[in-house]
């Protein structure tokens, strides 16, 4: 997952099922929240189907984390806090999917590599 820092994310913490209230109140939930040793959080959206991920339940994606992004600012008085979306969608992606997510930063995988 290169970025503008273009050095490893070092993780420190790491949350599954996490869930947080958007400023309107309604709950909304990220599959992973991984924090690294150097501020960034890494937010990792998780499709386990056979089906390609579409266009909509990438829009939902982008919702979820600028929500994310405006709720950690305001709590945290961090601004600059660096946040890399990620999408794992194993049953891969449709073409205007995977534009969108290269279009709006979003690393995208379709499997699972071990290192």
């Amino acid at each position: 997952m290169p970025d503008e820092h273009n050095t490893l994310l070092n993780i420190i913490d790491v949350k599954t099922r996490f869930i947080f209230q958007r400023e309107d109140g309604k709950n909304m939930e990220f599959d992973v929240v991984a924090e690294s040793k150097c501020g960034r959080t890494l937010i990792v959206e998780v499709k386990k189907r056979a089906v390609k991920t579409g266009v909509n339940l990438v829009e939902d994606f982008i919702e979820k984390v600028e929500s994310y992004r405006k709720v950690e600012s305001y709590q945290k008085a961090d601004i600059d806090r660096v946040v890399l979306p990620a999408f794992l969608s194993l049953g891969g992606f449709t073409h205007d999917a995977l534009e969108l997510c290269g279009a709006k930063g979003i690393f995208t995988s379709d499997k699972i590599e071990i290192f």
